[in-house]
């Protein structure tokens, strides 16, 4: 007899899945030498379909959404939150309509519909659907579980597959392309960083020298994908984190005084060439790990440069949520049709050349209460929150130079929702936890709680 699935057991593995499904829909089996490039709609660059992952997300979103419909919350939403989601995609639904009626006229409107409809289905499967069904703890604890299990297995596995997990220098381990190894690393690298910082006694599970080397693997791993935005954002992570979350052992806190130590004396020291080097990387004259020397600032220029003149094209409607892929074909669009040089690489200009005016404004409005979301985490006692948050302070400089993020099948763009989701919860002032760790989902309190 099949037992019964009760009501929030259900939640969680529809959760638990579309967590995992985040990464392993980017997984790459090329390294096999058995699995073919493409057979559609089962396989696409050697790894899940685009149509299954989209299948996958559209079923159990149905689940989900009647589920929250159905289901009494305890998690609230911050008014602001639900005003600027619900009106975001007031604006999305307005700007497509015209875009079909007035920019878009030699396209299918079936076709923009759905790219509507995609973009929706994100915003609120994952920034609302999911934080409010779905506990912060496990979300932080499977995140960091499959995204460090995937890396370091990446890592691992080096030797044996070298020839297949490069890609134009680039660290790519078991994905499909380096933007999804780039945002693996850094999710895997961030989520994990609090367990550095334990107070429970050593034990096996507790294992403080494999999570220091855990640490310096994912670190090492994020280097390899010779990203200077990645090296960025787990510098910032390193610097703020190894602060933010406490410990009364005094191991830690003498690492923390010999870090603070080590900066103060290697910025003295180093701190000149270290900005010249930064500086000639920056402008191509050296080159970042294995990566060839690019000058990222002309680079970035050309790319916000071609985006604005999209952008000027509709300025007032943009050109839609599928631009990368519409080519005037009214029979619809193919996955190999996505064209990544449309890419303006800037999240304001992005926006324009989707959405016109009204989105550009929005965007400003959006990466202002990015930077309210991030101190609001950082501001609460819970490690789970506080994580959330120092992944959102550390990605404030890539949102810049990244685009705006309606993709339902983009691994990064998932992440971010779901961190936007959970840090847009309405949680009290403090915490009346001080410590709350992440392993085998069990609550520790500490005495200071009581």
């Amino acid at each position: 007899m099949i037992p019964k699935l009760s009501l929030n057991k259900l939640i969680d593995i529809c959760c638990i899945t579309l967590i995992a499904l985040i990464f392993l829909c980017k997984i790459s089996l090329k390294w096999t030498k058995v699995i073919p490039y493409s057979i559609t709609p089962f396989i696409f660059q050697y790894g899940l379909h685009p149509y299954i992952n989209f299948g996958l997300q559209f079923l159990i979103s149905l689940i989900l959404i009647t589920a929250w419909i159905k289901k009494e919350h305890t998690v609230k939403l911050s008014p602001i939150y639900k005003t600027y989601i619900y009106s975001l995609i007031a604006v999305l639904t307005i700007q497509t309509l015209f875009q079909i009626t007035l920019v878009n006229i030699g396209n299918s409107v079936l076709i923009q519909i759905a790219g509507l409809g995609m973009a929706i289905l994100l915003i609120l499967l994952y920034g609302i659907v999911i934080p409010t069904l779905f506990d912060l703890k496990k979300f932080v604890s499977y995140t960091t579980q499959i995204s460090v299990f995937l890396v370091i297995t990446s890592f691992l596995c080096l030797p044996l597959f070298l020839g297949e997990m490069f890609r134009g220098g680039r660290f790519t381990g078991f994905f499909k392309h380096i933007p999804h190894m780039v945002s693996a690393t850094t999710a895997a690298f961030i989520f994990f960083f609090p367990n550095l910082f334990n107070d429970k006694k050593w034990t096996l599970k507790n294992n403080t020298p494999l999570k220091l080397i855990a640490i310096l693997v994912l670190g090492l791993s994020v280097l390899l994908t010779s990203t200077k935005a990645a090296f960025g954002t787990i510098a910032i992570t390193t610097f703020v984190g190894i602060f933010l979350f406490g410990s009364k052992k005094r191991a830690v806190r003498l690492f923390k005084f010999s870090f603070l130590s080590c900066f103060l004396v290697s910025t003295l020291l180093i701190g000149a060439p270290t900005t010249e080097f930064m500086y000639n990387v920056t402008t191509g004259k050296t080159s970042f790990g294995l990566r060839k020397a690019q000058d990222g600032v002309e680079t970035r220029m050309e790319e916000v440069t071609r985006g604005w003149s999209m952008f000027e094209k509709s300025p007032y409607f943009g050109l839609g949520l599928l631009y990368k892929f519409l080519n005037n074909k009214e029979e619809g669009i193919e996955v190999e049709s996505y064209n990544s040089f449309k890419d303006p690489h800037n999240l304001f200009v992005s926006a324009a050349v989707i959405g016109g005016y009204p989105l550009f404004v929005y965007a400003i409005f959006g990466y202002v209460m990015m930077i309210f979301g991030a101190i609001k985490g950082l501001n609460q006692d819970d490690p789970n929150i506080q994580v959330l948050g120092l992944f959102l302070l550390s990605h404030l400089p890539v949102f810049v130079i990244y685009h705006a993020h309606f993709s339902l099948g983009g691994m990064a763009d998932r992440i971010y929702w779901l961190v936007f989701g959970y840090l847009g919860i309405q949680f009290p002032q403090r915490y009346p936890v001080k410590s709350v760790f992440l392993e085998n989902n069990t609550l520790t309190l500490s005495k200071e709680s009581f």
